[in-house]
């Protein structure tokens, strides 16, 4: 089994011990360091190298090492019929359900409001009783292995949780809804709406006035997915007149963000540079090595995207 490592997480000696552990019968070679014209069996990428012209014609699965994987099923460089399979790594799903779970329990504590407080030096005395779990409602959109993953632990942390897709699902003790008439009522008077839908032409701009109109006063918009579903516009406006809370944004339209984005500025914007779930070498490795074997065994592709 010839492998093709292309992406710079990858390339670590950390992931490579956790890679030829699992495989120690694979041949591995980080990109661009093989010969021109060489031939492999599986690629390693979240996107493909600009340098990478053409892929060889003894490829048989792109495997993608990343969350999403909207842009190689758009790149015109891989051939429409070439398998593409998902990481499935219990260590990346973990991460972002922690990085949900900080947003949930930051709005449950009133963090901003908080935060702002103590920049001002103001001592304001509780006028109520603090929130419970279980009076913070969490919307969940998208319930892929990653969106199921953090509506579920949500869940188990005693938030009530709903939870919406494009087709129909079933999830016990979330409440799943699917369509254009169960997204709004998926994000109806929730505190918290975590999004880690796929990009598509569909899902573009959906984070806009639209929806976070329909949210609970104060709420909070968590963006996992990609940057293109945030109507950075409408995000801007609802921020400053005091509807949102607060945005956590970890995906941006442009990567890495100018330095003179607003974003930066904002004080209710929490940022983190595209982090908060990256693959973990065990994880990983274990996933690749699942996909390699059941290639050398003509068996169907564990995470497959488009067979």
């Amino acid at each position: 089994m010839r492998i093709v490592i292309a992406d710079p997480l990858a390339y670590s000696d950390i992931f490579e011990r956790a890679l030829r552990t699992a495989l120690p019968s694979a041949d591995f070679v980080r990109w661009p360091d093989l010969a021109d014209g060489a031939e492999y069996d599986l690629l390693v990428a979240w996107h493909l190298p600009e340098e990478m012209v053409e892929l060889p014609r003894s490829l048989r699965a792109l495997f993608c090492f990343g969350a999403g994987t909207d842009q190689l099923l758009h790149d015109p460089r891989v051939p429409a019929d070439l398998p593409i399979v998902r990481l499935q790594d219990q260590g990346q799903a973990e991460q972002l359900l922690d990085y949900a779970m900080h947003a949930a329990f930051a709005r449950l504590h009133d963090d901003t409001a908080v935060r702002a407080d103590q920049h001002a030096r103001l001592w304001r005395p509780a006028d109520r009783r603090n929130r419970t779990r279980g009076s913070l409602r969490a919307a969940v959109l998208g319930l892929g292995p990653l969106g199921l993953h953090v509506a579920q632990g949500l869940s188990a942390a005693g938030f009530p949780v709903s939870a919406w897709s494009r087709t129909p699902r079933r999830i016990d003790g979330v409440a799943c809804l699917f369509g254009d008439d169960g997204l709004g009522a998926c994000v109806d008077d929730a505190d918290v709406v975590v999004n880690l839908l796929p990009s598509s032409p569909e899902t573009k701009g959906i984070l806009s006035d639209r929806l976070f109109s329909r949210l609970a006063a104060g709420a909070y918009v968590v963006n996992l997915g990609r940057g293109d579903h945030l109507d950075e516009e409408a995000l801007h406006a609802a921020l400053d007149r005091g509807w949102l809370g607060a945005a956590w944004l970890d995906v941006f339209a442009v990567e890495p963000l100018p330095p003179e984005h607003w974003f930066w500025r904002h004080e209710r914007i929490r940022l983190t540079p595209h982090r908060a779930g990256l693959p973990t070498p065990q994880g990983a490795a274990a996933s690749i090595a699942a996909v390699a074997t059941a290639l050398e065994q003509g068996r169907s592709l564990p995470g497959t995207v488009r067979a």
